[in-house]
């Protein structure tokens, strides 16, 4: 069976660049490394959480993996206070959807460095 614990895979141009975004938004960095020269770094949006995102080097994994660099996963994060998460997108100037009302939910989509697209919902 499964575990609690999930790593995502994100596969980015920049690994410096998209560490600093995510790091802006509050994510921690769990590990570091160098494989085959390039950076992999490991991140979480906390030391507790058990779901991490790894980032790599896309040029490395399509040389290494080409079967699985084009793929990119569909990832929904919840939010406690998803107007302020809005506004601190706004303000890096990161390419932020419209915040609208589904149900009971706020929901808005928001892109990385990279075009990775993400959905955010919280009340």
């Amino acid at each position: 069976m499964f575990s609690n614990q999930m790593q995502v895979m994100l596969y980015v141009d920049d690994v410096t660049k998209a560490v600093e975004f995510w790091q802006e938004l509050g994510f921690a960095i769990i590990e570091q490394q160098t494989v085959d020269g390039t950076s992999v770094v490991e991140i979480a949006p906390s030391k507790e959480a058990e779901a991490h995102f790894v980032l790599y080097d896309r040029e490395f994994i399509e040389t290494h993996s080409p079967e699985v660099a084009l793929n990119s996963p569909s990832i929904m994060f919840f939010a406690e206070d998803i107007t302020t998460l809005y506004k601190k997108l706004l303000e890096m100037e990161a390419e932020v959807g419209e915040l609208i009302q589904m149900e009971e939910q706020l929901v808005f989509n928001f892109a990385d460095p990279d075009g990775n697209y993400f959905a955010v919902s919280g009340k």
